[in-house]
């Protein structure tokens, strides 16, 4: 059965917008927390519609990594709580996460730094290894490795940080909500980690 979320839905006891935020703002714990790590195929949502008529399972994984990232801000929301908080702010534009700047205007305490794309090179390791030193974010890489370029069959994972060798990330995959390497779910045998990667999503906790 597949159902269909919304503002209204979420947060039907809310009349405004401003009454979302100052509701969102009320949550944020006084000091970070540990990530609470979620998956997108979580029987509570998977079938639950999110925009654009797809559902969490079929292609929630950024939504369901910026539900992870808030977590790190305080944020104690699920993956519906989080979407229609966005919807809200008009962050999204059908699926697509397409406004990532308008987040901080719901969320005050996660931030967009920006974003990187390495579709046609290599990814940059270094801005990596920078970005990370404030704390994970998101990182774009191929879900059936091998496609076509850029990669056809896009998804994305929470890098945590680079394993102690340097030539890995350990993710968490919104896939199945699992921490793991990236280079052991998302690339050919062949591939090093700059090639594996097709950009980052960056966002932060304020104040980090």
């Amino acid at each position: 059965m597949v159902s269909t979320i919304s503002p209204a839905g979420i947060l039907k006891e809310l009349d405004t917008i401003d009454e979302a935020v100052a509701r969102l703002k009320a949550l944020v714990a006084a000091e970070p927390l540990e990530m609470t790590r979620y998956s997108q195929r979580d029987p509570r949502w998977r079938n639950v519609v999110y925009g654009g008529g797809k559902t969490f399972g079929q292609t929630g994984c950024y939504a369901v990594g910026v539900t992870m990232l808030a977590s790190l801000a305080g944020y104690d929301l699920t993956p519906p709580q989080l979407v229609a908080a966005l919807q809200a702010a008009g962050v999204f534009s059908g699926a697509e996460l397409s406004y990532p700047g308008r987040v901080t205007s719901a969320l005050p305490n996660l931030l967009w730094i920006g974003r990187r794309d390495w579709r046609t090179s290599a990814a940059d390791l270094d801005y990596l290894r920078a970005m990370l030193e404030a704390g994970p974010f998101l990182v774009e890489t191929e879900f059936r490795p091998g496609g076509a370029q850029p990669p056809a069959d896009q998804h994305f994972v929470v890098a945590e940080v680079f394993t102690d060798d340097g030539l890995d990330l350990v993710i968490t995959d919104p896939w199945d909500g699992v921490q793991t390497h990236l280079l052991e779910r998302y690339a050919l045998d062949h591939w090093d980690l700059a090639r594996a990667i097709y950009g980052a999503r960056v966002f932060q906790v304020a104040g980090r």
